[in-house]
């Protein structure tokens, strides 16, 4: 986003409170702070001071917290400011509760449902990352102009390498947090289940992520250590270059997210898998079905199906013409709609157009 408005001549300063960070990269200046142990007040203003030097005409906030910094600021100019609200996940998230314990849970989470919706309400405009997440917004704020802007990646910042499935071998990799819900668990299961059902496979895992505290009893991958068929080389968070570059090699991507957590959540990841041009395997969330078709370089699966779930993996394996029809699919599904040249101009109206 930063980069497409810098090309058409705007000055662009991105403010994020997760890390002390002051620099300019692409003509785009990062003026950031590390505000995760700051009270909210305090964060607040942060913000404000950080707007006060730029002095925008237009702020796109993807937090309730900013849109009310950015509201404070706008009182205090003569001109104002246009704030757009870009939500990509409803507010508040089971991130946002994890800490809290049950008996407080509910009072948190009526307390940052309220924040959110005077937010929303502060805010002039809204960007929306997927249908499901939109609809309580338009439905309190109907007559709020908004715009969909999907996920979908710059192309140029992913690598696209033929794919190649060597005889005996499966690279796999699972990124992201490790917990059940994200579906870990069920991954470790499929991988099982084809060890057992492919004797003469040997099976290489990258496991790029992180556990969360409340996560710690999931430490079932390293029995998978036990089998000399199947290798895993974990890797902690990555930056974004670095990710691509870590899982370009994968041969299937499988994502088996638990149904009942994630179902109206769409995964970002699918549309970098689609670029690098490889079959996926996704349990079948109704914003996938919603948002893109995916029959073309993949499936949807119930990931508490293994057996389903490893016949399909058999199927490619055996079924050549398949796989390589597949991964050619999703490069091509990827360059031809679902990338960010599509959607970019009609962001850039969004954002321009008072």
């Amino acid at each position: 986003m930063a980069t497409s408005l810098h090309a058409c001549g705007h000055n662009i300063e991105i403010v994020s409170s997760r890390s002390e960070l002051n620099e300019v990269t692409d003509a785009i200046k990062l003026n950031c702070f590390d505000g995760e142990n700051l009270p909210k007040r305090e964060k607040t203003k942060q913000f404000i001071q950080r707007l006060s030097g730029f002095k925008p005409r237009v702020v796109i906030c993807s937090e309730p917290l900013p849109v009310y910094a950015a509201h404070k600021y706008s009182q205090s100019q003569k001109e104002k400011t246009r704030i757009i609200y870009d939500i990509t996940e409803w507010y508040p998230s089971k991130k946002n509760l994890r800490h809290h314990n049950y008996s407080v849970k509910w009072f948190v989470y009526l307390k940052l449902l309220t924040f959110n919706i005077w937010a929303s309400w502060l805010a002039d405009s809204f960007i929306f990352g997927e249908w499901y997440k939109s609809r309580p917004y338009r439905i309190l704020f109907p007559d709020k102009p908004y715009i969909f802007t999907s996920y979908y990646p710059d192309l140029k910042y992913i690598t696209h390498t033929p794919p190649y499935i060597e005889k005996g071998t499966l690279r796999l990799s699972y990124s992201g947090k490790i917990s059940s819900d994200k579906g870990f668990g069920y991954f470790l299961d499929t991988v099982n289940l084809l060890s057992e059902r492919v004797h003469d496979l040997r099976i290489e895992i990258k496991i790029i992520g992180w556990y969360e505290k409340s996560c710690e009893n999931i430490n079932t991958d390293f029995k998978l250590l036990q089998n000399d068929s199947i290798s895993i080389i974990k890797y902690d968070r990555q930056p974004f270059a670095d990710y691509i570059d870590l899982i370009k090699d994968t041969d299937i991507f499988i994502d088996l997210r638990n149904i009942n957590t994630d179902d109206h959540s769409l995964p970002i990841k699918l549309f970098y898998y689609a670029a690098l041009g490889r079959a996926v395997i996704f349990s079948d969330l109704k914003a996938i079905r919603k948002e893109i078709d995916i029959s073309s370089f993949g499936y949807l699966v119930n990931p508490e199906n293994t057996e389903d779930i490893v016949s399909i993996l058999i199927e490619y394996l055996n079924n050549h013409d398949r796989y390589y029809s597949h991964c050619k699919s999703a490069r091509q599904t990827s360059e031809e709609r679902y990338n960010w040249k599509y959607i970019e101009q009609q962001f850039i109206n969004f954002i321009t157009c008072r």
